[in-house]
């Protein structure tokens, strides 16, 4: 079990802007490792955003449990503060509405270190969470990790070009002021060293819960008539699915059988690539599912023989090792994450998607790669190793501070 230095238990103060059922894979890396913290008997308080009716203070038990707080002792148990803000959707987070967040969060954060003594604090992501982890160390002197996202590393999405501007020499000081920076992958990491190389980052790759993905297969499906492709993640234009839908038709001929693609998720460009889908004559192909819990993804995992993801930019995506755990092959562009995740389970694509899509049909053993994607699933990647390494920053940054 790990512990804090001279085996105390850790009280950890985590802020994220996004944390379920609002945000994407860095909103589920959020939960599930406070989760194991909370495993560990560390204690754990999150700042995040209040999304629709929640509770403003909820309390829950190691099991997610809402209880009273009466019978059970602080080690066991989490608080969830949660700030009114202006988000308005669950998968999309303008910069004016993270904005609103911290600026309501850095006095919610004051009033909690002033009430009750934390060793540490946890924030996601350098933007917005990294301004009140700073606040905070400059106030109070609480050190502060920073675990990256990748929206907040400047250069990373086109929609804050301008923006990033502007916050470019506060970031720096956002890192600086750090106890230590964790990028999620080694192209995450590259891409950061290249905004800026003078402080060291820590690589740690996301987990999975396997247990939480595993899918029935449907034996009877014939893969040789038809090829079910399945894509789950906000619909935005990085992620690239501008790559997959106009060239449907070319692959359904190359491959010699039908080929559906299943979206699930939601986003700002969702009206654009139905537009898309409708121009393309490939309407009857895909399948747009909206926004899903993720208690219905599995499901669709069970119905699905390959998992796409034809992203621009990543930092390593969730998506993707929830996709293996649940037994599927994967084709991904050479985004970040994809040289860890893919080894004898898939393929990396370069410039050209649909053609290694294509010859991933064509030349791969899709059964095989999927067993592979499940091993690689259970043995490498669970959020237990990962949230070993965080602590074991935590406790370095904490008997250094």
């Amino acid at each position: 079990m790990s512990e804090g230095p001279k085996g105390k238990k850790l009280n950890i103060l985590m802020v994220s802007h996004e944390y379920p059922p609002i945000g994407g894979g860095g909103s589920n890396a959020c939960m599930f490792l406070k989760s194991e913290f909370l495993r560990r008997g560390h204690r754990v308080t999150l700042v995040t955003a209040r999304f629709g009716d929640q509770p403003l203070h909820e309390r829950l038990s190691a099991g997610n449990v809402s209880f009273s707080g009466k019978d059970e002792t602080q080690e066991q148990c989490m608080d969830i503060y949660r700030v009114k803000c202006a988000r308005k959707r669950k998968e999309h987070c303008s910069f004016t509405e993270m904005l609103d967040y911290v600026l309501k969060a850095m006095p919610l954060c004051s009033s909690l270190v002033k009430k009750e003594e934390y060793d540490i604090c946890m924030v996601f992501f350098g933007i917005p969470g990294g301004v009140a982890g700073w606040y905070l160390k400059k106030r109070y002197r609480l050190p502060y990790i920073v675990r990256f996202g990748g929206g907040d590393i400047p250069g990373f999405q086109e929609r804050f070009k301008s923006i990033y501007k502007l916050v470019a020499p506060f970031v720096k000081q956002i890192w600086k002021e750090s106890s230590a920076l964790v990028a999620n992958s080694s192209g995450l990491r590259d891409f950061a060293l290249a905004f800026c190389d003078k402080y060291n980052i820590e690589v740690i790759p996301n987990g999975v819960d396997p247990a939480s993905f595993m899918a029935e297969k449907n034996e009877d499906h014939d893969t040789s008539k038809e090829l079910r492709l399945l894509f789950v993640s906000r619909l935005i234009e990085r992620k690239g699915l501008q790559f997959l839908i106009p060239r449907l038709s070319e692959i359904e001929k190359a491959c010699k059988r039908s080929v559906t693609l299943t979206v699930v998720g939601d986003g700002p460009y969702r009206e654009t690539l139905e537009e898309m889908a409708k121009e393309s004559e490939v309407s009857d192909k895909v399948f747009f599912e909206g926004q899903k819990d993720k208690k219905d993804i599995p499901a669709y995992f069970g119905r699905s023989d390959i998992f796409v993801l034809p992203s621009m930019r990543e930092g390593m995506p969730n998506v993707v090792l929830e996709a293996m755990a649940g037994g599927l092959p994967i084709v991904m562009s050479a985004c970040e994450g994809s040289k860890e995740l893919v080894d004898g389970n898939g393929y990396i694509a370069g410039d050209d998607f649909a053609a290694t899509l294509i010859r991933a049909i064509n030349e791969g053993n899709l059964s095989e790669m999927g067993e592979v994607s499940k091993k690689r699933a259970e043995e490498i990647f669970s959020w237990k190793n990962t949230a070993d390494r965080y602590l074991e920053l935590m406790e370095k940054a904490v008997g250094n501070s």
